[in-house]
């Protein structure tokens, strides 16, 4: 077989792996990346709270784009619902790994320095955990009207605990 042979073969094999699916896996993860990314950033706005709320707009936005990369209409009080409950059942783990977040911030000097270490690397944990709690979901043939929240809350705990090593 010759190297050209070769080379067509493989390019042929290549487009056959390359599904929808996998095509649109691709995309999602990339768009999850740029969130986390984006939250990140915003995760060194001096204000606590402010941060904070600026970040869950981050997040809403990601979770409208993956739901519009599946095919689903976006509903902000629906996902609202859903980040709330996984989040809230949550919050202690999220809570400890930063060391209480937006509010270290409120501490004067030493507060700034840390927040600035630990919110953007919060930030981006929760963000890269809840699109992948999202698009697994939805991967999975979910909509946003049959989220288990209990069950995703502790998927969200083991993508957040790996999440924080990225």
């Amino acid at each position: 077989m010759s190297t050209q042979e070769q080379i067509e073969n493989t390019d042929i094999v290549e487009a056959a792996l390359t599904t929808p699916q996998a095509e649109r896996a691709t995309k999602v993860a990339k768009l999850i990346k740029r969130y986390a990314m984006v939250s990140a950033g915003l995760g060194f706005i001096p204000v606590p709270v402010l941060d904070v709320a600026a970040i869950s707009g981050v997040q809403y936005t990601m979770i409208r784009d993956i739901a519009g990369n599946y095919g689903f209409e976006f509903s902000k009080e629906r996902a609202r619902v859903i980040v709330s409950s996984i989040l809230g059942g949550s919050l202690p783990t999220v809570l400890a790994a930063a060391g209480g977040g937006s509010l270290v911030k409120s501490i004067p000097f030493v507060g700034t320095i840390a927040g600035a270490v630990f919110v953007p690397a919060l930030a981006s944990a929760v963000t890269i955990a809840m699109g992948r709690v999202f698009s697994q979901h939805f991967e999975a043939g979910g909509t946003l009207l049959d989220f288990d929240a209990d069950k995703l809350r502790s998927h969200f705990k083991t993508e957040f605990e790996a999440a924080k090593f990225e």
